[in-house]
């Protein structure tokens, strides 16, 4: 029998339904649950001031220390780190240069990226003022077309690390090495590659300069936090276009309890056993497998790799012959659902993506059971 979804008191009072949330730890229902440690430093955090810029400081100093970088920051979510890294690019340290953004008259304003590396987020480099000048084609990038973007308006190069983002095009070793003989910095937008923790000081290895990644994914920080990272030039480049300054990042504020949210879960995240903790998500998702995966023409499998599922995930697809739903239907079903289920659905491929990174002891059952009415006709 499935255990009731738990209540809770605040959204109760406003009347916004519990959703499940197996869609990954994405922004839209939510991002991931805090852990008690984190909750509780943030509460303690409230309780008084600090300098908001000290404070970044000193949790910056821990994360350049955990991702063996020249410093750090935190910023308001990895799409913030991108604006800023791109901006930090553009004006150094001149502080007339930063009051001015977006306008860029007189700057370094382009930015190269590969096409291949053209993601839902990349337009907001462009937030600075800078052009956004593309390289190669849908499938792959070559070196030379690389060193003849660059120019001396080139500002960075750009490149993405994402789930699912095709990898036909240049490498980052690649990338930085011809970027680098011509004196332009590589940014790097890698918000949701953690798990491996490894890839905390992966990119930075790899030869970028500066890095961008969430804290409020699988770090479980609050979902309005991201960590920018890198040469320590840049990122005093990126103080300077940040909140609590009258500059581009003003509007991407970051709270000091928001601060000291990151530092908790980030420290967290570093003292635990991640194998452990990828096992026991297996094991969730599993669940919802095994309720499926019998259905005559359902194929259901648990998937985890470096490519496209950065943790144990429940894959649903279907044979040639199935005649039933199609996953966009099956997924809209869910949500519609009593209680509402977000799954992630690949209309491209007709799947549906239950993520184990929020699944929380008992959903798995519960979604295991409405997933297969829905399936099976059988949901009255």
């Amino acid at each position: 029998m499935p255990r009731p979804q738990p209540s809770n008191r605040v959204y109760a009072e406003l009347g916004v339904p519990l959703v499940i949330h197996a869609g990954g730890p994405t922004t839209n229902y939510g991002g991931s649950l805090m852990r008690p440690d984190t909750l509780a430093a943030m509460a303690e955090a409230g309780r008084a001031f600090v300098s908001v810029e000290a404070l970044n400081r000193r949790i910056g100093a821990y994360i350049a220390e955990v991702t063996e970088a020249e410093a750090g920051m935190v910023v308001a979510g990895a799409a913030a780190g991108m604006v800023l890294s791109l901006a930090a690019c553009v004006t150094g340290t001149d502080l007339a240069a930063i009051r001015r953004l977006p306008d860029t008259t007189g700057l370094k304003d382009e930015m190269v990226i590969q096409k291949i590396h053209r993601g839902p987020y990349s337009h907001m480099y462009g937030f600075t003022g800078a052009r956004i000048v593309e390289i190669g084609n849908v499938s792959s990038c070559l070196p030379e077309e690389l060193a003849a973007a660059m120019t001396d308006r080139t500002a960075a190069v750009a490149f993405l690390f994402a789930p699912g983002n095709p990898r036909g095009g240049l490498t980052l070793p690649q990338v930085a090495d011809i970027a680098h003989a011509r004196g332009v910095p590589v940014i790097v937008d890698a918000a949701m590659t953690v798990p491996p923790r490894e890839n905390l000081t992966r990119f930075i290895r790899d030869g970028a300069d500066l890095v961008t990644m969430s804290g409020g994914k699988v770090i479980r920080g609050p979902q309005a936090t991201g960590l920018l990272y890198g040469r320590a030039d840049l990122i005093e480049a990126a103080y300077l276009n940040s909140s609590p300054n009258h500059a581009i990042g003003r509007p991407s504020k970051v709270a000091k309890e928001e601060m000291v949210g990151l530092y908790a879960a980030l420290r967290s995240y570093m003292d635990s056993d991640e194998d452990e903790m990828l096992r026991e998500m297996g094991e969730l998702v599993e669940i919802i497998v095994d309720d499926v995966g019998e259905i005559d023409g359902v194929r259901a499998t648990v998937e985890f790799d470096d490519d496209r599922y950065f943790v144990p995930t429940a894959v649903v697809g279907f044979e040639a012959d199935w005649e039933g739903p199609d996953a966009q239907t099956i997924g809209d079903a869910l949500l519609a659902g009593e209680p509402p289920i977000y799954v992630r659905v690949d209309p491209a491929r007709n799947l549906l993506e239950a993520y184990s990174a929020n699944l929380q002891p008992g959903e798995p059952e519960t979604i295991g059971r409405r997933l297969r009415e829905v399936l099976t006709g059988d949901d009255g």
